[in-house]
């Protein structure tokens, strides 16, 4: 059994979830399989690293794993998507782009790398933004969904878990602790798509102790390419 530490609460707000998929379905003209179609479960269930006790998980390259053991997706977000696509109006609503919870009064602006909040037992922790897979395009059958996700900065983010425990509906998330205030999901992504960050920026994040290992190494990468490059015009000044 975790222990819970005594802590300040700074926010409390109601989530949709928990939703989890039990079996896996086909993609649309595909092989292929999917664990997106997530369903919300009224029974409690237990969070540990790897995710919700019997989630099912498609693709372990790009899913799962010590840094994306939960999704979440803004629900709010579902009303500019049913605009966006009118024909998928009656498709779009929790769960439909795979996530394990939702909410109505956060968004990636609300949200930092490094939160550390509190759902049920279990104490989680915002890892990165979730990247839009290819898959929800084939999902929906809209081509370029996951491109225009990408786009409007409506990704959703991911948690990974520092202490399991158990989660239910009627759970509400906490947040206990914001080390970087200054780095928002929203702002994270968007220097993700900036081909043109600042050097101190690029090196700030790739040392940001709570970012997803794969953030880091990407911002290390374009930081020794920015410095590689950089270092070889000084040779010829």
């Amino acid at each position: 059994m975790t222990q819970q530490t005594s802590r300040t609460v700074l926010g409390a707000w109601a989530v949709d979830g928990p939703l989890l998929c039990r079996q896996f379905s086909p993609l649309p003209d595909s092989r292929k399989a999917t664990a997106m179609d997530k369903q919300f479960s009224d029974c409690p269930l237990w969070l540990g690293p790897d995710g919700l006790q019997g989630d099912r998980i498609a693709d372990r390259r790009f899913h799962g794993g010590p840094d994306r053991s939960l999704c979440h997706y803004p629900s709010q977000h579902y009303q500019y998507w049913s605009q966006r696509f009118p024909q998928l109006r009656s498709r779009l609503g929790l769960g439909a782009f795979g996530e394990n919870l939702g909410s109505q009064a956060l968004g990636e602006e609300q949200v930092c790398i490094g939160d550390l909040l509190r759902w049920g037992s279990a104490l989680i922790q915002i890892s990165q933004p979730r990247s839009p897979c290819i898959k929800l395009d084939k999902r929906h059958g809209v081509r370029g969904l996951a491109r225009e996700l990408s786009a409007s900065g409506r990704t959703g983010w991911l948690y990974r878990t520092i202490e399991p425990g158990s989660v239910r509906s009627d759970d509400t998330l906490q947040l206990l602790d914001r080390p970087h205030p200054q780095i928002s999901v929203a702002h994270l992504w968007r220097c993700f798509l900036d081909q043109n960050l600042a050097e101190d920026s690029l090196q700030q994040l790739a040392k940001l102790p709570p970012l997803a290992l794969h953030y880091r190494a990407i911002f290390r990468q374009r930081y020794d390419a920015l410095r590689g490059r950089r270092d070889q015009h000084s040779l010829f000044d």
